[in-house]
């Protein structure tokens, strides 16, 4: 009697190593077929009945798994721009695979889709120039008509000398290279300007709009003034003082654009960030750009992590999608994944996405032929 409970384990065992052999199953649950996808993404899927699984990649083994709900990253620039078969394999131990599922994905790291639609580039991807960005941009009709000067203004050559004399902005860290590369000479519609600011720093145009929408509702340029202050000090900067009375009595708004830069801090770029729509997209997205390459790293020396992540880990991940919304998260809270669902980067982040998704500007403007 005492071997009875031994072989009933053993008999189970048995079981389910056969359960797990003939009935395994795969499937991947992101991205999806057809999907457009750049930089590094995860690949994941669900994975039953087997012991562990594997990524490939037009026959490539990119990475390895286990079972359940699995993910795999990849770096997709690495492989040719156009269309890749994914496929997820399901292995008993010991023997090959016996399940797997198949799916094709477009890679496009060159920033710019088949439609027309900018998608986000990868770290340190080569960013195209003004010249090509504002070719790929067809006309589009003005959805605010009160942005008709900042919209047909750029800055002349003695602004943009005295912003880089002064060093572009309150603290470039190691980003001055996009600081440096901001001019603002563009001119086109309020939409087609937040899609030039897209393609010139490899940022996904709904990222774009989905921040000017959150940050300031109506897109008008000229009335972007925000964060309003009635003390003097709050309002005055060393020997920055234009902020003090403009637009306002014994006030200020500390923060313009539709971007909602804080020209407090970053002084160098007045007025700049209220009279040209260009500068301002052009600033704040270096800004992301810079940051999204890893160049604000000594801003984070010291800082906690929040809610698992930290600058460099996520920096050094690779994860696009992570870097991306981590940064959007900082324009926000000044940190990095801090907060939760009603605060910080974390609430913004997903504001910000859920705006993404839904495209409110579409619905809004419904005149506008939308590129994408």
């Amino acid at each position: 009697m005492r071997f009875e409970k031994p072989i009933a384990l053993l008999l189970g065992s048995l079981v389910l190593a056969v359960a797990r052999a003939a009935c395994a199953e795969v499937i991947i649950t992101y991205p999806t077929n057809g999907a457009t996808v750049n930089g590094t993404i995860t690949v994941t899927a669900q994975i039953n009945s087997a012991w562990w699984s594997k990524l490939w990649v037009d026959g490539q083994g990119i990475a390895v798994s286990g079972i359940g709900n699995v993910s795999f990253a990849w770096n997709t620039s690495s492989f040719s721009n156009g269309t890749h078969t994914l496929q997820v394999d399901a292995y008993p131990s010991g023997k090959p695979a016996n399940a797997a599922e198949t799916i094709e994905v477009v890679v496009n790291n060159n920033g710019i889709s088949p439609v027309g639609h900018f998608y986000t580039l990868p770290a340190s991807a080569p960013l195209p120039n003004d010249a090509t960005c504002a070719a790929e941009i067809a006309w589009e009709q003005e959805m605010v008509p009160d942005n008709q000067a900042p919209n047909n203004t750029k800055p002349t050559s003695a602004q943009l000398q005295a912003y880089a004399n002064n060093g572009y902005a309150w603290n470039p860290y190691n980003g001055t290279w996009a600081y440096a590369r901001v001019d603002g000479q563009y001119t086109g519609t309020t939409d087609m300007i937040f899609r030039w600011a897209a393609c010139k720093w490899g940022i996904d145009e709904d990222v774009v709009r989905s921040q000017a929408t959150n940050e300031h509702w109506s897109w008008d340029q000229m009335n972007s003034g925000g964060d309003k202050h009635t003390i003097e000090s709050q309002c005055v900067n060393g020997d920055f003082t234009s902020l003090w009375n403009y637009e306002c009595t014994d006030c200020c708004f500390d923060s313009w654009s539709d971007f909602q830069t804080k020209v407090y801090y970053n002084w160098q770029t007045w007025p700049m960030m209220q009279t040209s729509t260009a500068f301002a997209a052009d600033f704040r997205f270096a800004d992301q750009r810079a940051c999204m390459d890893g160049d604000l790293a000594p801003y984070f020396i010291g800082r906690p992590a929040y809610n698992g992540h930290t600058y460099a880990g996520d920096i050094a991940s690779g994860n696009l999608e992570t870097i991306l919304w981590g940064c959007i998260g900082l324009h926000y809270s000044g940190d990095w994944y801090d907060g939760n669902s009603t605060s910080g980067a974390v609430w913004y982040i997903s504001v910000l996405q859920q705006t993404a998704a839904q495209k409110p500007w579409k619905t809004r403007w419904p005149s506008v032929n939308w590129p994408d």
